[in-house]
């Protein structure tokens, strides 16, 4: 008679198990997991099997060079080199561009990737590189555009172009951020 008492307790178990594995699946944990989207980061990788209930572990970038007590740049960045790519960038794709409402901010997304790409190339040390590009219908009406942050201003330097055509206007304004 202790043996059929035995087998319903661990039946009882076994369901109270299932339940709560149930349950688990739908936690909180499981389904924000799916959101982190590490995976899709360049520069971070899985740092092999999962290891923890709560996600895989991920391993920073390898330095890309090692500390040195340099303070300022090698090089300073010079302005008509970068003024430079951007006509160059402007003269191949803006003159005569007529402005539409879907082509107009992809032409914005594609030439600040590619002058980042080209000002990238010039190979500058310890500089950070970044690309505004702001392409406005006109229509009669007032642009105003401020950028605000720390600025150094022995070491960092920007470079603003503009450009108008009879429907659309352009301005690509270029920042070099010394990183120390």
């Amino acid at each position: 008679m202790a043996e059929p008492q035995r087998k319903s307790r661990l039946s009882i178990h076994e369901g109270a198990s299932k339940v709560a594995l149930a349950e688990k699946s739908f936690s909180k944990m499981r389904m924000r997991r799916q959101s982190y989207g590490f995976g899709r980061v360049p520069g971070i990788t899985a740092a092999g099997p999962r290891t923890s209930q709560l996600g895989i572990e991920f391993k920073r970038p390898a330095l890309s060079y090692l500390p040195t007590y340099q303070l300022g740049p090698t090089h300073k960045v010079k302005d008509f080199e970068v003024r430079k790519i951007i006509d160059d960038f402007l003269n191949e794709n803006f003159t005569g561009h007529k402005y539409n409402v879907q082509e107009s901010p992809a032409l914005a997304l594609r030439l600040s990737s590619e002058i980042m790409r080209e000002m990238k190339t010039l190979e500058y040390n310890r500089y950070r590189f970044i690309v505004v590009v702001t392409i406005y219908q006109r229509r009669s009406q007032c642009y105003n555009n401020a950028i605000t942050f720390l600025w150094d201003p022995e070491r960092d330097t920007y470079v603003d172009v503009q450009r108008v055509t009879t429907t659309a206007a352009i301005q690509v304004t270029a920042f070099a951020i010394y990183l120390d």
